[in-house]
């Protein structure tokens, strides 16, 4: 069978994303998705690696101390020496895979690259965001297109590249260097030509570098091809192994499923399972929610305060 597998799937956090990464394999692994995966991994300790292993066809992929953004970290944990498969598939760790999506990991073309376009076009894709990311390109690629190749830019959630594209993973990787402070955070401040730090780089590439991958006119993971499969992103912060906010609220029930299955297939004990992710604290976390984004901003400053 693992013959037949065409694609690793990758993803990365620090401890605190820790869950999320766990929670991700784990829904692969419920939906019978055996495909390999490696997890970058910034200070982990040794429960949380042998949790995520347990699943079995989980590497590590060590991830040094860093003040950037792990998001930072996407091309370099796609094109690791762990990723043995033609393909490679990167899967934000705040999120699960809903139903058997393995058809969706499959790449159709190896000279495109499945990633989402943004539609309707964001209020970041401006005119001088497009002016600032093709000067950008063409100082540190050496040329760029005059005219960009897209009317909208991407978001990076999940990307799924043939491994033949291993220079433009470099060459993301560069620009990210290039053009971000070495201790950007999630976000740039609003008005940056990016704003979205690493998907706005990636998207400053496709639509200028003459290198660059096409993108492909069918995502398959948002649940449009098969509403039963597709990738659920929980997206915005705390996050549902922290805390519930009203957004990600809608999606409990599959977050319930996998913390449930991770005890029944004995990866963990219940007594192990974060509280909000237990449905007995249901009740509590629910009218805890409409707090949540005050909660989120108080646990930052608490982290800026102790450095």
């Amino acid at each position: 069978m693992k013959d037949k597998i065409s694609t690793t799937v990758v993803t990365a956090g620090d401890s605190a994303y820790a869950w999320g990464a766990l929670m991700l394999a784990a829904s692969m692994r419920r939906n019978g998705m055996p495909h390999p995966v490696v997890a970058g991994a910034m200070g982990w300790n040794d429960i949380q690696k042998s949790r995520i292993r347990a699943l079995g066809g989980v590497e590590i992929s060590e991830i040094g101390a860093t003040k950037q953004c792990l998001a930072c970290h996407k091309p370099r944990i796609m094109g690791c020496d762990e990723v043995e498969t033609p393909w490679v598939c990167w899967v934000d760790a705040d999120g699960l895979f809903v139903g058997d999506c393995s058809e969706w990991l499959k790449g159709d073309d190896e000279d495109e690259m499945r990633i989402k376009r943004c539609d309707p076009p964001p209020p970041d894709f401006t005119p001088g965001t497009l002016a600032t990311w093709r000067r950008d390109v063409e100082r540190f690629r050496g040329r760029a297109l005059e005219e960009s190749r897209y009317q909208t830019r991407v978001q990076s959630g999940v990307i799924l590249l043939n491994r033949k594209w291993k220079r433009f993973l470099q060459a993301w990787d560069e620009q990210i260097n290039n053009v971000l402070p070495p201790d950007v955070q999630i976000l740039m401040e609003k008005g940056s030509a990016y704003y979205q730090t690493d998907e706005s780089v990636l998207a400053s590439l496709l639509c200028f570098d003459l290198d660059a991958p096409r993108v492909s006119e069918q995502y398959k993971f948002d649940g449009k091809v098969d509403p039963k499969r597709y990738y659920l992103h929980f997206g915005y912060n705390p996050k549902p192994w922290q805390m519930w906010n009203t957004y990600a609220m809608r999606f409990r029930e599959e977050a319930f499923r996998t913390a449930e299955w991770l005890v029944e297939n004995g990866i963990v004990k219940k007594s192990e399972v974060p509280r909000p992710l237990r449905r007995g604290w249901w009740p509590l976390y629910r009218c805890l929610a409409p707090a949540a984004p005050f909660v989120w901003k108080a646990m930052k400053l608490r982290r800026k305060l102790r450095g």
